[in-house]
């Protein structure tokens, strides 16, 4: 059973122009390097921990040891994950493409317009889906892997409500924003205040601070570059893939995303089957790759949902 194709058209006959794919989300998290990529990671990615409790003591002739060196680990164990479509060529002659696939009614040709929007959306499409799993993904559900909210959620250690900070109860809004941030930022503990910190904030929270600041006479610049914010000293950063009302804080070193090879998830297997012989007229495509999040130091992470 071929993936559905579902067709809207006024074709009349000729091509009018190139084919354009719905707006999709962007992939931030990866596209703007917000945490650290692991590649070749086929199995296990085991983040090492490796702390020293001080044992300064007053001074004296010998030698006793004193302090604390402690070694542990977690892990990633990254999911293989797919992604395979079929489409008859047929029906983009039906549509648009007659002219580009030729005069045989066998449909011999698979018309590269096509199989170059065929590419573009799919791959679009993917890398939206990652970013998202990236944050929300559910370990049981399939074809996701395990997200950082699922695992912050189910870690007592993180810096959240109940646990370092108390959530505001409301949504964000223009008048409540610059408070907001001020009670997220000022749960990190203070010896990663002066790290150089990633703030990612999500798209409601991020513009209620443009309107903010626009309201004190600080008009946005009307750019298109990457929705980037000073607040302090600390760079505020939109990210697609966060729910609503939420700020995450952390060093980029901290949490982790494995994979085989960071190209895979960026690469379509596209057959057009006449041409190998199948005689199908469908042309079949496959992503695959493996993917997995995780972190070092919970208490190192603030995770604040502010309608918590």
């Amino acid at each position: 059973m071929a993936t559905t194709n579902n067709v809207t058209s006024n074709y009349v006959g000729k091509v009018a122009g190139g084919i354009f794919g719905t707006s999709i989300k962007e992939a931030d998290t990866l596209r703007l390097g917000l945490l650290t990529v692991a590649e070749n990671v086929n199995y296990k990615y085991n983040l090492r921990k490796f702390t020293y409790s001080d044992g300064t003591t007053d001074y004296a002739c010998g030698f006793v040891p004193s302090g604390t060196f402690t070694q542990s680990e977690k892990q990633i164990v990254p999911e293989k994950l797919m992604n395979p479509f079929q489409i008859c060529k047929e029906d983009f002659r039906q549509t648009w493409s007659e002219d580009s696939m030729g005069a045989s009614a066998s449909n011999p040709n698979a018309p590269s317009d096509i199989m170059e929007a065929i590419t573009a959306e799919v791959l679009a499409s993917q890398a939206a889906k990652i970013d998202s799993d990236i944050w929300n993904g559910l370990a049981a559900t399939d074809g996701q892997f395990a997200g950082l909210i699922e695992q912050f959620t189910a870690d007592a250690a993180i810096i959240k409500d109940g646990n370092g900070v108390t959530a505001p109860g409301h949504a964000v809004t223009e008048s409540t924003v610059e408070a907001d941030l001020k009670l997220a930022l000022a749960a990190v503990p203070i010896a990663l205040r002066r790290k150089d910190l990633t703030v990612c904030v999500s798209p409601d929270v991020f513009q209620a601070y443009n309107f903010y600041l626009i309201s004190k006479g600080i008009a946005w610049n009307g750019s298109t570059e990457d929705k980037q914010a000073k607040f302090g000293r600390y760079t505020l950063t939109e990210v697609n893939g966060l729910p609503v009302n939420t700020i995450v804080i952390y060093e980029k070193k901290n949490i982790v995303f494995a994979t085989g090879l960071q190209g895979d998830h960026n690469e379509i297997a596209l057959v057009d089957e006449d041409e190998v012989g199948l005689l199908t007229g469908n042309v079949r495509g496959k992503i695959v790759y493996n993917a997995g999040v995780g972190y070092y130091n919970s208490e190192d992470i603030v995770w604040l949902v502010l309608t918590a």
